[in-house]
């Protein structure tokens, strides 16, 4: 099937799942932009899977050898009901049925692949993760923190020079850190949609569009201009920009553009299969806050960091457990459910997680970690478990992804995988 004629949405992706025909991917490229990126379209699933064509990028190298995880898969997952709300799907079903948006799906249980599909995507492709790519900035923050180079209880004004005299100046790296900065910068669909807020201010100005006055601001720029809401500490209040801070404070630390430090500080130490990238704004700076773009077995790796089986694929530890306890014990569970998220979250996990930290959406009280990307990406994780659930897009399920990896890592823990 074309992809060209072929419906939008679920059967488009099964369409494509072994390639792109070169006249459609010329059509598809042409007919880009930044809403489409941001919303369920052919458009946006080409790109995702194309980053560098819609976004100027730098690459994260990786070095040494490859890491081949073993393979053994677990046949239980393919009749394993997962239960939401009134509707239940077998978990392999629910990945690749023809109506579902999943690309890509992996599970790794105490280092082995035991989960792995493709059903919209080819195993070599580079996917973007969205706002997956969160972490990352955290897990960065968190060894120049163990080094001594970064106190989170410092403001970012100590740091990044260029936000003395901005609303930026006194907020703790710990409120940034945990997105309850005060500041008016919450993303959701109300601020995406209106384009006077100061969150579509920023977004236009990393894909160097201009904003709702017809000014061309630099990333930085509209950046710093996000105004004081409230004091700090109050709520979970979401945004990329927050991410993008971190950025900037990583960057000032170390002297070296965000590519290189990712790369030489996690992607050359872990045994990835292949390079990744992030994408840049006009400016040139690295978009930290979602636009690292790999393989999925890489991103699940990354996961792997958190987990007992990190030796499985770096020979240094690179979350040590203290940087794990204080992702699970620093966030407040008093604020998790004032903002966007929040509520969402309890809703597609049918309970309230303990809190967000660390750049992480949901931090449970079993201290197992969920981040999730924009338009159906995911990342979970079980360090007691030794469990990582990974997936990519395009759209979102009718039982949703994150109800069923938090089901996967219930039925490991309390034995019911080994019954099925």
């Amino acid at each position: 099937m074309s992809a060209a004629t072929a419906e939008s949405g679920n059967t488009y992706l099964r369409a494509v799942a072994d390639g792109y025909a070169a006249d459609d991917a010329y059509q598809l490229r042409a007919d880009w932009s930044l809403p489409k990126f941001l919303t369920v379209t052919p458009a946006g699933a080409y790109s995702y899977l194309h980053l560098a064509e819609s976004f100027p990028h730098a690459t994260i190298y990786r070095a040494g050898h490859v890491v081949e995880l073993p393979r053994e898969r677990a046949t239980w997952l393919n009749t394993f009901a997962v239960n939401w709300q009134d509707k239940t799907r077998n978990f392999n079903d629910l990945v690749t049925a023809q109506d579902s948006p999943l690309q890509g799906v992996m599970v790794v249980h105490r280092g082995k692949v035991i989960y792995e599909e493709y059903p919209g995507m080819r195993p070599f492709d580079n996917h973007v993760w969205m706002s997956n790519a969160k972490p990352v900035a955290s897990l960065l923050i968190a060894q120049l923190e163990e080094q001594g180079l970064v106190d989170v209880h410092k403001v970012v004004a100590d740091y990044v020079p260029a936000a003395k005299g901005t609303a930026w100046e006194g907020i703790k790296l710990i409120d940034v850190l945990n997105m309850q900065t005060g500041l008016d910068l919450e993303e959701g669909p109300e601020q995406r949609a209106n384009p006077s807020s100061s969150f579509a201010r920023f977004m236009m100005a990393e894909a160097g569009l201009p904003n709702a006055d017809g000014e061309l601001q630099t990333h930085n720029q509209a950046l710093l201009a996000i105004e004081k809401l409230h004091q700090p500490g109050k709520a979970f209040e979401y945004s990329s920009a927050n991410t993008q801070m971190l950025g900037l404070i990583i960057e000032a630390v170390t002297g070296q553009r965000l590519a290189d430090v990712i790369a030489e500080r996690i992607w050359m130490k872990v045994g990835m299969e292949g390079d990744a990238q992030i994408g840049l704004s006009p400016q040139g700076n690295a978009i930290i806050h979602g636009l690292i773009s790999s393989r999925l077995i890489d991103m699940a790796k990354f996961g792997m960091l958190y987990t007992p089986s990190w030796s499985e694929v770096s020979q240094t530890r690179l979350v040590s457990a203290e940087m794990l306890k204080d992702i699970q014990t620093a966030g407040q569970p008093a604020n998790y459910l004032k903002g966007n998220i929040g509520p969402k979250l309890k809703r597609l996990f049918d309970e309230i997680p303990r809190a967000n930290a660390y750049q992480w959406d949901a931090v449970f009280h079993d201290g197992d970690l969920y981040k999730g990307g924009m338009n159906g990406q995911g990342l979970y994780v079980s360090p007691d478990n030794d469990l990582v659930v990974a997936w990519f897009g395009n759209g979102f399920s009718s039982v949703p992804m994150e109800r069923a990896a938090r089901a996967v890592a219930n039925a490991v823990e309390s034995g019911l995988a080994q019954k099925h």
